[in-house]
């Protein structure tokens, strides 16, 4: 694990596996049928996730990794202040980098302006796996200062920030996907979060969509409340200012916060 560049590389060959199968997936069995022509969103939420590359390589401190690996290198941090076993530090680093992602996530649904960059996530009308990678270069730079932050307050150590990351990022792909579980998997969702209860969190409803806010797991959501595991009528995705399919240009992308409707 102290071989960075190999271990980051390992993380995103998983992510591009699963991204490939699940939209091999999606191609073979769609959950929902298409809404806005694919090429035009796949362009958008691509290079969306290209400008979001970019930003974090030109300011590495800008990644949690960045920042855990300069308060490790200085001793910066909580876990750094006290003495826990290496195992037991990387574990509840893991289990607080879920904890704060979840209420990360809540706030992006709370703060009128926070949500009108997140909401650029949500006006996706065909929720699919391109749709993990859709978040606005604005939304992108918040999500990293915060996470940046906690690493320097907490100094998590980088291994957990890496595996985190790299689990969370496969999760997300897949629990982003336009599919249908098989029967023999849906018990899954006790444990896991899977498509069928990330879904509703694209609802078009906004009481549906300020549900299952967790990355990994549906605890966090069971603990405070904000569980749901069926929709109120039918599922459609998206937001109701950005039904058009002319919104899913890149260039209307970019200026969406600026349209956004503040209801939460």
């Amino acid at each position: 694990m102290q071989d960075w560049p190999d271990a980051s590389t390992f993380f995103g060959w998983m992510f591009a596996v699963t991204f490939v199968g699940i939209a091999c997936w999606e191609a073979w069995r769609p959950s929902r049928a298409a809404v806005a022509p694919m090429t035009l969103r796949w362009v958008g939420n691509i290079s969306l996730f290209g400008m979001a590359l970019l930003m974090i390589w030109l300011v590495p401190l800008l990644s949690s990794l960045g920042a855990a690996k300069l308060a490790a290198e200085h001793g910066w941090g909580l876990f750094h202040l006290i003495a826990l076993p290496p195992v037991l530090a990387l574990a509840a680093s893991f289990v607080l980098l879920d904890f704060f992602a979840y209420w990360t996530h809540r706030l992006m649904h709370k703060i009128p302006l926070l949500w009108r960059l997140h909401a650029l996530h949500h006006s996706d009308n065909d929720l699919d796996v391109t749709t993990t990678i859709r978040h606005h270069p604005a939304e992108a730079l918040a999500q990293a200062s915060f996470d940046a932050t906690l690493a320097l307050l907490f100094g998590f150590p980088p291994q957990a920030v890496l595996i985190y990351g790299g689990v969370v990022l496969v999760v997300q792909t897949f629990h982003h996907g336009n599919v249908i579980l098989p029967a023999s998997l849906k018990a899954l969702s006790h444990w896991l979060i899977t498509p069928d209860i990330h879904r509703l969190h694209h609802s078009r409803l906004y009481a549906e969509n300020n549900s299952n806010f967790g990355n990994l797991i549906p605890l966090w959501d069971r603990l405070f409340g904000t569980l749901r595991k069926e929709p109120e009528g039918t599922f459609q995705a998206g937001l109701p200012e950005f039904t058009g399919a002319d919104f899913q240009r890149l260039d209307r992308l970019l200026t969406q916060p600026i349209k956004v409707v503040v209801t939460n």
